[in-house]
């Protein structure tokens, strides 16, 4: 839909900057959303993935957690 946001882009800095002790420059907050975003995406399928081999119906907290580790070290800067 045109004009409903994704994300509160205010809260968003709030954290950032309490987290950081710094101040976020004008669009870094979308930037930490899109890489947030795509983390999300990249584990979902990762986690589909491991259900699948490891022969479950279905997404489980233990086959997330089985891959969380391997989608954060892609994504560590």
């Amino acid at each position: 839909m045109v004009g409903q946001k994704l994300y509160p882009r205010a809260t968003v800095k709030k954290i950032v900057k309490a987290h950081s002790n710094c101040n976020v420059s004008k669009n870094a907050d979308v930037m930490i959303f899109l890489d947030y975003m795509l983390f999300m995406q990249t584990l979902m399928k990762e986690t589909a993935i491991e259900a699948k081999q490891g022969g479950e119906r279905g997404i489980t907290a233990r086959s997330v957690r089985r891959v969380t580790a391997d989608s954060l070290a892609k994504f560590r800067g």
